[in-house]
């Protein structure tokens, strides 16, 4: 059914009120009136019967962004036909944000690219679409919307910020991600990444490669190597929505630093749904973060068994909303199982830096206070 555009409404409203008056007071200009009005919206309707030829294609670059940087949409319209197209409109969505992109009239064969900026101000996973080519009459009275291209994905990362990376014991190997020098046993599942030259075919993610277009192979990390284990809490109740949002930043900024240092990192993310996650299309950590939430279904007891259940050895960091004095005992046990423990916690009010038996506290509102405490902290300042 072809929809009406406000003015189309408003017309065919008119004119069966003016039909109507016509008849009952006996005025035939007012029947005149409504006739027009009506043939008005006849020539609509055939005019936005024909489907268009035009077709249209949505590229977004680059797919992952960090907060804040620029990402660009770009909408190339084709006129595949012999004739020249009338005037259009492509109309993408971004979220639930409505972006209207004119397509001047295309002559045949020709194709015109339109570009518009894509909003990164919040971390988040940004889903574009569906792409629609809508025509609409000469007169503006009804419309017709062609749906053209699926949704995309964005990828938008949280912000990382400069921390030095955490002692974490003796680093048997500092060329990073290992596979076939492993000793049997020893090897665990990463990230996935694109296929390079020289990789080993065996290693090639075919579910993934099917989605994103272009090989994707797995990555492993040596287990033998003291790793740096970061658990970032995503309780309701712990956080509000600017805390939880520098709690996800300071947890990519110390996965970031490790990895700066070619030191192994092990995310554990609570409540995380790892099926979604994978058929998004997830690669990294980065992306895991860029696609977490809160969750209100947690507790303290959640948080407490999953950290519990991660594999010992190096470095442990716990960022976290709430300092209660219960949670952090029982965190604070884990020191039998990490060289180190080191609990972040993210809330107004909060700052500074606490030892307790077992553990470190750093206490911060904000993500750029944590990390100035932390880089205090490590650097023994």
């Amino acid at each position: 059914m072809t929809p009406f555009t406000r003015t189309g409404a408003w017309a065919a409203i008119g004119a069966v009120v003016l039909y109507a008056a016509g008849v009952l007071l006996g005025y035939p200009a007012l029947i005149g009136l409504a006739v027009g009005l009506t043939s008005a919206l006849c020539c609509a309707a055939v005019a936005v019967s024909v489907k268009s030829r035009v077709s249209l294609r949505r590229t977004v670059s680059p797919l992952r962004v960090t907060v804040g940087q620029a990402a660009l949409g770009r909408v190339e319209a084709h006129n595949p036909s012999r004739w020249r197209s009338p005037a259009l409109t492509a109309v993408d969505r971004i979220g639930s944000i409505r972006i209207d992109l004119p397509v001047r009239s295309l002559s045949g064969g020709e194709s015109r690219v339109v570009e518009y900026p894509v909003p990164t101000t919040r971390r988040g996973l940004l889903r574009l679409g569906p792409l629609t080519l809508l025509r609409v009459d000469a007169f503006g009275l009804l419309s017709r919307a062609q749906r053209q291209t699926d949704n995309a994905l964005l990828w938008v990362h949280p912000r990382v910020h400069a921390l030095r990376p955490l002692p974490v014991g003796i680093v048997l190997d500092y060329e990073g991600p290992v596979t076939e020098n492993s000793r049997p046993g020893t090897v665990t599942f990463s990230s996935l990444r694109e296929y390079a030259p020289g990789d080993d075919p065996r290693r090639i993610h075919w579910k993934s490669s099917a989605r994103t277009g272009n090989l994707m192979v797995r990555e492993h990390v040596d287990t033998t190597e003291p790793a740096t284990t970061v658990v970032l809490d995503t309780r309701e109740s712990v956080f509000g929505d600017e805390a939880f949002e520098h709690a996800v930043e300071v947890a990519a900024s110390v996965a970031s630093s490790a990895w700066t240092a070619a030191r192994p990192v092990v995310l554990h993310v609570l409540a995380e749904d790892a099926a979604a996650l994978a058929d998004a299309g997830a690669h990294t950590d980065l992306d895991r973060l860029a696609a977490v939430s809160r969750c209100a279904d947690r507790s303290a007891v959640d948080l407490v068994r999953l950290v519990e259940d991660t594999a010992p050895g190096g470095a442990l960091v716990v960022v976290t909303g709430e300092d209660a004095s219960a949670v952090l005992t029982r965190l604070a046990g884990q020191r039998r199982r990490f060289t180190t423990v080191v609990v972040a916690v993210i809330a107004p009010g909060a700052c500074g830096v606490r030892r307790r038996p077992g553990l470190v506290v750093l206490s911060a509102p904000t993500a750029e206070e944590t990390a100035a405490e932390w880089n205090r902290f490590v650097g023994g300042s």
